[in-house]
């Protein structure tokens, strides 16, 4: 998959900015796998991803037919909500960080290496994370009934904080989309890529598609 650059030249630009370059300029990804029967509800998600020299962007859209933002503690159980998330590994292998986010942009980041406990970002990385919702910030419990929301986050490269990130023409770096509900009536378990394990799993960087950095 090609990533693309937008807003060069822009530092810090504004969000509403991104969102609205984003959606002239880059395709959506749909995002459609569902990989255990035992959770088969699929909801509408696509994922657009885009970079420019300071932050990398990501835009995703859903529509779903219940969602829930009770997590208000950055880095904790955020998947338990309507989340979406962003895994990447800068090497291609099997380290890799995990950026998983609520309906309302409460965060948890992480670093790990595959079967190796995380080591979780501090609350300034996590803070320098950009991010608006048109759900807004405020937490609420599970509302039932089609809901369409979207979230556009900006991310600093200096939040990948064991790597010293720089994009450039060419760069190839591994990487998986998700969606997902634990605690939600009907949970549910979304991704870019297949995945292939007996349980619900995104932690499994084997699965990883390619991210090619133009």
């Amino acid at each position: 998959m090609k990533v693309y650059e937008i807003l060069p030249g822009f530092t810090n630009p504004p969000l509403e900015l991104v969102s609205e370059t984003i959606e002239l300029e880059i395709e959506a990804l749909p995002l459609e796998m569902v990989n255990w029967n035992d959770f088969p509800y699929r909801p509408d998600v696509s994922v657009q991803i885009a970079y420019n020299e300071n932050e990398l962007f990501l835009h995703y859209k859903v529509n779903e037919q219940s969602v829930k933002a009770e997590i208000t503690e950055n880095n904790g159980p955020v998947w338990t909500d309507s989340c979406v998330e962003f895994f990447i590994s800068p090497e291609g292998n099997d380290e890799y960080y995990n950026l998983e986010m609520t309906c309302i942009g409460t965060a948890l980041l992480g670093f790990r290496k595959k079967g190796e406990p995380a080591i979780q970002a501090t609350a300034e990385h996590i803070d320098s994370i950009r991010r608006v919702s048109s759900l807004g910030p405020i937490p609420f419990p599970e509302q039932m009934g089609d809901t369409k929301w979207d979230i556009t986050i900006a991310i600093p490269w200096e939040a990948f904080f064991n790597h010293t990130l720089k994009p450039i023409q060419g760069k190839k770096m591994r990487g998986n989309f998700y969606k997902c509900g634990d605690n939600l009536s009907v949970p549910h378990f979304v991704s870019w890529t297949r995945i292939k394990t007996d349980k619900p799993s995104f932690h499994v960087p084997e699965s990883f598609g390619g991210l090619e950095f133009e």
